[in-house]
């Protein structure tokens, strides 16, 4: 018997929770929508501010009935330094919104333009209130090269030792110059022949010479051969 009363209750509070809760909807359907909060991720990165992206949400002449959230998050991930946005409404009919900006890889820099390169490879540019720190790409990408040089960046930012030590990557056809923070010496490699090993030598050559404090010692370094390096 008592179960018997605890589901006719439970079946009571159901229905008039769903009562309730159409009732409220039809008193704010014609309330105006408003924004309560913006958060931007990562936290450290500013590529866009919360207040530019309130600026994009279109809630002017909105009311809580017709307000369309999944086109707003679609209107908001058109924006460049948006990778992905997620909104909300609640019950009051003001809107969160939850973005997560682009992750650039590389910052590419040529005479006639300058862009980030993200994770997927699309172009994405600069910010006019934030500087993302990676390295820096000079020279023109050719479609041919453009995945082995990706798979170069990748190593290197996912390598503790050469993201902090690799500065710039200079494009010359399929070979690359490499420049380090301490080393005079450009590091040629190419990109048709193992990476792997040719980043393992300039991460060796790069200890030895900081450890003997001959940095300065050579200008040139050529790193494509098997099983040893050419120091100019």
């Amino acid at each position: 018997m008592k179960k018997k009363f605890y589901i006719i209750g439970l079946l009571f509070f159901l229905i008039l929770t769903i009562g309730l809760g159409s009732i409220f909807d039809r008193l704010i359907e014609d309330e105006p929508v408003r924004i309560k909060n913006v958060y931007v991720f990562p936290l450290d990165k500013t590529f866009i501010l919360p207040k530019e992206v309130a600026k994009l949400i279109p809630i002017k002449g909105k009311t809580y009935k017709n307000i369309d959230i999944n086109e707003i998050e679609k209107k908001l991930e058109k924006n460049n330094f948006i990778q992905n946005a997620e909104v909300y409404k609640d019950l009051n009919g003001r809107l969160t919104a939850k973005i997560k900006q682009y992750q650039p890889i590389a910052r590419v820099v040529n005479n006639s333009n300058s862009y980030y390169l993200d994770k997927k490879v699309d172009k994405k540019p600069l910010s006019t209130h934030f500087t993302e720190n990676v390295v820096l790409v000079f020279g023109k990408i050719q479609d041919k090269e453009k995945n082995n040089l990706v798979e170069l960046i990748k190593t290197i930012n996912h390598d503790k030792i050469l993201k902090n030590i690799v500065t710039e990557i200079h494009i010359k056809n399929n070979l690359i110059e490499v420049k380090t923070d301490l080393l005079a010496a450009d590091m040629l490699i190419d990109l048709n022949t193992d990476l792997k090993k040719q980043l393992i030598k300039l991460k060796a050559i790069y200890a030895y010479l900081t450890k003997k404090h001959q940095t300065q010692k050579y200008h040139h370094i050529d790193l494509r051969y098997a099983r040893q390096a050419v120091c100019k």
